[in-house]
């Protein structure tokens, strides 16, 4: 699928709400830098919160991209709370983030990209991460998606550190649209949701201890 005719309307859409849910919510005050094409093979990072969005003409993800450091200071803030390590309050913390952002980028996208909705946040943390399946098997943890994607990623900077916010779209494939006497079943979606977190869960058994998944 080429995303570029998107592009422009995602990357206003991410800004303008991740700007306001960290000046609104958290007195943060954050500002959009470079934004880009990247193939998801390449993006590596240390914590991933995500979530599935799904519509009639459009599918995919919305994620920040953090180091350690960064979520824990922006998922302290949140809650209130001095966050050393990557526990689950920060977990937690960074799946309501994204949540949060995705929310105020859905009021936006709708206007381009029809009605979309919105499936629970999924975290994962560890050392040097990727949602691509990586070539060969290699070692390392990876979330498979459909297949290898490109995101439209937005990077973001504030005086502790910066991280990214990543949409990923795809078009809904033909045997999943929706027409004027067919409603999309919010039932599967959600069950194939719990299936995807059930998958992140199978994983902790092939990694070390130093990573974890909710």
């Amino acid at each position: 699928m080429n995303i570029r005719p998107l592009e422009s309307n995602i990357v206003s859409a991410i800004q303008e709400s991740t700007v306001e849910v960290f000046s609104s919510m958290f007195m943060i005050d954050v500002k959009s830098e470079e934004s880009c094409i990247k193939d998801e093979k390449n993006i590596f990072t240390d914590l991933i919160s995500s979530l599935h969005f799904f519509g009639q003409k459009y599918m995919g993800k919305i994620a920040i991209f953090t180091y350690g450091s960064t979520a824990c200071h922006l998922a302290g803030t949140m809650l209130g709370i001095e966050a050393l390590e990557i526990d689950e309050d920060v977990k937690d913390g960074m799946g309501e983030i994204v949540n949060m952002i995705a929310g105020g980028a859905k009021n936006r996208l709708e206007s381009t990209m029809g009605e979309l909705h919105l499936l629970t946040p999924w975290v994962i943390a560890g050392k040097k991460l990727t949602i691509a399946s990586p070539p060969g098997g290699e070692s390392g943890l990876s979330i498979e998606s459909q297949a290898q994607f490109s995101w439209i990623m937005t990077r973001f900077s504030y005086d502790k550190g910066h991280f990214d916010v990543g949409v990923q779209p795809n078009e809904v494939p033909k045997s999943y649209t929706i027409d004027s006497d067919k409603k999309m079943d919010m039932n599967a979606l959600q069950a194939e949701n719990r299936d995807l977190k059930d998958k992140i869960a199978s994983l902790k058994v092939t990694i070390s201890t130093t990573h974890s998944v909710v």
